[in-house]
């Protein structure tokens, strides 16, 4: 039960941290800032071949700690982790590398360039990342599209591109993840990420990632992504091309695509569509929807139909409720159904 206690001290000071008043926070200093932001999303699904799931998928809780803007500490935990069969479960056996989803420190400004340094456990500079369906990680190529939970560290250039690129970001990390140990640092990535117009953005990443770790070999993956919308910001659309090889999920193929939109058909409500194909392996038609009903909560029900090429066709249901909490405001919805304040 050693682990326990770690983990519900850090608990207990994420809960009580957004009680303390104006008063306490200004012992730190103005120049020091710490919020705490979450969600708890909750998940069902039935798939016609794949029957019933329900989940806690994508739940976390986040400490941060901000010096003048330039210094960020941060600690994200995978709540899915410690619920189990509906309630609190904390044991012998408990993964508290696979708990802790984020640990890093971020120096941006560094030596007053345009440059910012991010090391430790984070997502890694690849893909577009967009996230817009209401269970989003029911496309086949999320678990491609980005790279996270591994340690590593991150260069981020702003600037001094000679115009051609917006920002470049570098990582150098292990690929065997979900552990807060340092192994081998066998991957590398890089995007490069251009504003088209105002309202279009080109992101090119590419990563070669050793997978010392597996017997599957050197996988290489690159991503071309563009994400447009217009000018009100009632339709959005994006498109991105995945190429790769050796990739452990999907070993007999070599490329894949997603291309969706998405319509707000009410100032609370968003209509999304998207399909997705992987070569030799499914293609995806998907369609979502998503309500704001009050400033912190979320609903939305999306429909899948996977066609596979060598098991039996599936479509799967489903339905997501997010709620987001936390001292920044950050992820709170600015438009709602329903007054929560009464």
């Amino acid at each position: 039960m050693k682990t326990v206690l770690p983990i519900a001290l850090m608990l207990s000071t994420l809960i009580s941290l957004p009680a303390f008043s104006q008063e306490d926070r200004g012992l730190l200093g103005g120049d020091f800032k710490v919020s705490v932001d979450g969600e708890i999303n909750t998940s069902g699904m039935y798939g016609t071949d794949s029957g019933k799931v329900a989940t806690l998928r994508d739940s976390y809780v986040t400490l941060s700690g901000t010096f003048k803007d330039k210094i960020r500490a941060v600690i994200t935990a995978n709540l899915d982790q410690i619920f189990k069969e509906n309630k609190v479960e904390l044991t012998d056996d408990f993964d508290l590398g696979a708990f802790i989803k984020e640990a890093y420190i971020e120096i941006r400004q560094v030596g007053g360039a345009p440059v910012a340094i991010i090391v430790g456990k984070q997502p890694m500079a690849f893909g577009q990342n967009v996230q817009t369906m209401p269970i989003f990680k029911n496309n086949p190529l999320s678990n491609m599209q980005e790279i996270s939970e591994v340690m590593g560290v991150t260069v981020e250039l702003s600037e001094g591109l000679f115009g051609i690129f917006d920002m470049a970001e570098v990582s150098a990390f292990e690929t065997k993840g979900g552990d807060l140990e340092i192994g081998r640092l066998d991957g590398v990535s890089v995007r490069l990420s251009k504003m088209l117009t105002d309202q279009w953005l080109l992101t090119l990443s590419h990563a070669e990632m050793g997978n010392s770790h597996l017997s599957t070999g050197h996988e290489r993956r690159t991503s071309i992504g563009l994400i447009g919308e217009t000018q009100d910001g009632m339709l959005v659309g994006w498109v991105e091309g995945m190429y790769f090889s050796n990739n452990p999920e999907y070993p007999n193929s070599n490329f894949g695509i997603t291309v969706g939109g998405s319509i707000r058909v009410h100032e609370t409500t968003d209509v999304i569509v998207e399909y997705t194909w992987v070569e030799k392996e499914v293609s995806q038609i998907a369609l979502g929807v998503k309500t704001a009903l009050t400033s912190n909560i979320t609903i939305g029900a999306e429909v899948r139909y996977n066609n596979y090429v060598e098991r039996k066709d599936d479509i799967v249901f489903g339905v997501n409720v997010t709620y987001s909490f936390g001292t920044s405001g950050s992820n709170r919805n600015e438009n709602y159904l329903f007054d929560d304040k009464k």
